[in-house]
């Protein structure tokens, strides 16, 4: 039996859906190394996803101590992008259980979507590559509107594309959980992701760690 009436859900892609830290780890490094610059750690490259492809180039160049701006960090952030769309997935994939909790959703009448900062073109590679276009049809990406995430405007396109006017929103971040604060939505807080900020300080309607629990939590909301 479904846990509940069909809804829309949306979700966040890096760090809720999948984890893509290690390939943009990994084309950060070529991008660094290019301009004979040393590599930096995983972690700190974690450190910044979640804003789109720009501010990942701008911010890997200043933990590099060669900050740019204007049209020079335009031409960085273009070649950035040329790197990673030649291999957007090569060490991404979903999250353990999530392709489970897709096909469940997908079975009990749920529409999905995918709601991401990163710009649309990259977006859709990735998410065709790992097989996540099956159960999510509608992609907004960080440059489908002039808006981007926190403000509440790609969610609202998301939720128009899949002809509704209501969604719980799923992330893992802080712009996620701004996001869906000010949208007024319902959050379910993947807590395995991206995130820096404790748990507690989050705007959230609940949290977890294991997709396995997702649909328990879900169940839970008071819609």
């Amino acid at each position: 039996m479904p846990a509940r009436d069909p809804i829309s859900i949306v979700f966040d892609l890096d760090g809720t859906l999948v984890d893509s830290a290690p390939d943009l780890h990994a084309c950060t490094n070529v991008f660094l190394a290019e301009l004979d610059l040393p590599a930096l750690d995983l972690r700190a490259v974690t450190g910044f996803i979640g804003h789109g492809v720009g501010p990942l180039v701008e911010a890997s160049l200043q933990a590099s101590n060669r900050p740019q701006s204007g049209t020079k960090l335009a031409k960085s952030i273009a070649r950035f992008t040329e790197i990673y769309a030649g291999a957007p997935a090569k060490y991404c994939k979903p999250f353990e259980g999530v392709m489970d909790v897709l096909r469940r959703l997908q079975r009990d009448g749920h529409k999905m979507a995918i709601c991401t900062n990163k710009a649309y073109g990259l977006a859709r590679l990735v998410v065709d590559a790992v097989g996540l276009d099956k159960y999510c049809p509608v992609l907004v990406g960080g440059d489908s509107l002039p808006q981007r995430k926190p403000d509440p405007a790609p969610l609202y396109e998301c939720v128009r594309l899949l002809g509704d006017d209501f969604c719980v929103y799923v992330g893992d971040s802080e712009t996620d959980a701004a996001t869906a604060q000010n949208a007024d939505a319902p959050f379910l807080l993947h807590t395995k992701g991206y995130r820096k900020t404790p748990v507690s300080e989050l705007y959230q309607s609940a949290n977890f760690s294991d997709w396995a629990d997702f649909y328990a939590k879900l169940a839970q909301l008071k819609l």
